[in-house]
């Protein structure tokens, strides 16, 4: 009989991060691996939480089992320090563990800035799949993390192939305008881009093409932070972009549109000025420019009317 494996489906800040897969110690403490996975499925109820000396409030318990600790962080305390009790380990799911130890923490209690919550858990039947490809049942068969793959091939183009059908998964759904699920797809894509680069068969064509994808990735990925907001992580996705590709004009353009959104008009012209070097019949970027251009114009004319009050 094989080992006992359960399931805890994690979300951060409300949205859905992933899968983790836990395998017991069932022949070595068979009663305390009963008890986790008594846990997992709810088939017991719920016990009271009698509140006394050394109960923690992150103490889940079931009436019949002795406590055990149950939430997303004491878990990944237990797996990034390896004392486990119970738990075999975590075959698969270790980069979701990773996104919750990469939650930053508030400064004056130390919580976590966003909720960090066991979306859903159970127990996984003898036999049966795990759920970890194509968690989000959209028909993208990838898992997440490029080390929860049943077998990693050692083929170069299997490798390219995956990366391109990811960023694809993440363009179809950037149309549908799920722009926080396209960039978690464009953010899967690059840990299976990186790992091209250390298969056999690199040659100056293959390097410049991974090149132009990884920085398509990041152009991308600005461009759906964009959409929800978030103009500094915009930036940054730009200036890696241009670290691959120096004439990426998307990056550029979305280079131009982060510096606007930060209200920093004279750098987002200057990109835009950089983009229409490379393509200066690009109507897109022809009427940013003159917006941002309008904007400059505007606020030099109010410094001007500024100065005789300032030295009169």
């Amino acid at each position: 009989m094989g080992k006992s494996r359960c399931f805890m489906d994690i979300s951060i800040g409300g949205d859905l991060e992933g899968r983790i897969i836990i395998e017991l110690y069932d022949d070595v403490v068979p009663k305390t691996a009963a008890n986790f996975r008594s846990l997992c499925t709810g088939e017991k109820g719920l016990g009271p939480n009698t509140s006394g000396k050394g109960c923690s409030p992150w103490l889940t318990l079931a009436p019949t089992l002795t406590a055990l600790s149950f939430s997303s962080p004491p878990l990944a305390s237990l797996i990034l320090m390896g004392n486990m009790l119970c738990l075999e380990g975590l075959p698969k799911g270790m980069g979701v563990v990773r996104s919750v130890e990469h939650v930053t923490t508030t400064e004056e209690h130390a919580c976590p800035s966003q909720d960090v919550v066991i979306h859903d858990c159970g127990e996984i039947p003898e036999g049966e799949d795990d759920g970890i490809c194509n968690f989000f049942n959209d028909g993208d068969v990838y898992p997440d993390w490029p080390i929860d793959l049943n077998e990693s091939p050692v083929e170069l183009s299997w490798w390219m192939e995956t990366v391109d059908s990811v960023k694809a998964s993440g363009r179809d759904v950037k149309m549908k305008q799920d722009y926080k699920m396209a960039l978690r797809k464009y953010r899967k894509a690059l840990p299976y881009l990186d790992i091209c680069w250390e298969k056999d068969g690199i040659d100056q064509e293959t390097s410049t093409a991974l090149r132009k994808t990884k920085s398509q990735i990041f152009t991308n990925s600005a461009a759906c932070k964009l959409k929800f907001g978030d103009a500094k992580g915009a930036l940054l996705d730009t200036e890696f972009a241009m670290r691959e590709e120096d004439n990426n004009v998307k990056a550029l353009f979305r280079q131009g549109q982060a510096y606007v959104a930060l209200n920093n008009i004279d750098a987002a012209a200057e990109s835009l000025e950089k983009a229409l070097q490379f393509e200066p019949t690009n109507a897109g970027l022809k009427k940013e420019y003159a917006a941002v251009m309008k904007k400059i114009a505007i606020r030099d004319n109010e410094e001007k009317k500024q100065y005789p009050k300032m030295f009169g």
